[in-house]
């Protein structure tokens, strides 16, 4: 699981670090029953609920199943994340693979240019 994600707002960030207890500041009351519901749900649900409210998903994601979560969200909230970036050509838009290209430089063109 993919649990890295550039796109993270740092409000995000904060709201699901205080529902943990490890720093931010705490959302409003729909907001963090939004978190908490994401947080206790099984796991159909909290597919469906990450399709609609995708940065929360994966700020808790982040911060329940990746051992650097915290961190990386703490990092997040002080400005420290610049967004992923692919190496060949520079663009933001994701996903990557692991030698962090995007997926139209991973895929190679045939000899003659013509897909």
């Amino acid at each position: 699981m993919d649990t890295t994600n550039p796109s993270i707002p740092a409000e995000v960030a904060a709201h699901v670090l205080s529902h943990f207890g490890r720093g931010g500041y705490p959302a409003g009351d729909w907001t963090e029953s939004l978190i908490s519901l994401i947080d206790r749900a099984d796991m159909v649900h909290r597919a469906k609920l990450t399709a609609t409210f995708p940065e929360y998903g994966a700020a808790i994601a982040l911060a329940k199943y990746d051992e650097n979560g915290i961190a990386i969200l703490q990092a997040i909230v002080a400005g420290a994340v610049s967004p992923l970036r692919c190496s060949r050509c520079g663009d933001e838009d994701g996903p990557f693979t692991d030698a962090r290209l995007c997926e139209p430089c991973a895929r190679p063109l045939p000899l003659n240019g013509v897909a």
